[in-house]
């Protein structure tokens, strides 16, 4: 089906063994979500590639008898009209300096979860696009100075698309796992909570009312 819009983008950071890291200054929140939603805040392209590439055709005795596939090897392009500073470095692994308060790249990269929200054509489905372990670079910080127009940068994230962290998440019926998968709200047996849950470490939705982790829908 065709669909529109970026509704909103949601990160966690993970653990080694794949569980949700809630703290307020070990992970995103003190739930462990963060929702890039906030005043002047979102993302204006979130493009994923490499979900699949053709096969390779294998012949014999002059016919076409079977197509062989590689492995998925999903990427992530994302462009923010604005993130808040310390959760994009959080989400690229840079960690703080105790001397300067300065942003310093640390290896190896922390383990972003990620679900990436966007619209049928009516806006009545929502259709998420789901990551369990993500490794987010910045490639490059852009300057130009401001004449009688505003120059603006907008953060540029890569993603490469690693094996989820867990053996026992995002099965095909066959129970091979892959790193990618999407849903869509109207489905059978959908349930954003369960999704949410496998894709986010264990995540359980706040009894309390809405949080800094709220997703929304």
């Amino acid at each position: 089906m065709s669909k529109h819009n970026i509704v909103k983008a949601t990160f966690a950071l993970l653990d080694d063994k794949g569980d949700l890291i809630k703290d307020a200054d070990k992970g995103l929140s003190t739930d462990g979500i963060y929702v890039a939603d906030h005043t002047g805040e979102g993302f204006s392209q979130i493009n994923v590639t490499a979900i699949e590439a053709a096969g390779t055709p294998g012949w014999g005795n002059g016919q076409l008898k079977r197509t062989s596939y590689g492995k998925s090897m999903p990427t992530l392009a994302l462009t923010a009209l604005d993130l808040d500073f310390k959760i994009n470095q959080m989400l690229k692994g840079f960690t703080q300096n105790a001397n300067t308060g300065a942003w310093v790249r640390q290896l190896p990269k922390p383990h972003v979860a990620m679900i990436a929200e966007s619209q049928s054509l009516d806006g009545d489905i929502s259709i998420y696009e789901c990551f369990n372990n993500v490794e987010f670079v910045e490639e490059g910080s852009n300057n130009s100075t401001d004449t009688n127009n505003e120059a603006t940068y907008s953060t540029a994230l890569h993603g490469t698309v690693l094996t989820p962290l867990k053996p026992t998440i995002f099965l095909a019926a066959n129970k091979v796992q892959q790193p990618y998968m999407i849903a869509k709200s109207t489905d059978t047996n959908f349930d954003l909570d369960k999704l949410m849950a496998e894709t986010f470490g264990g995540y359980t939705k706040s009894t309390s009312g809405t949080t800094g982790g709220a997703t929304g829908k």
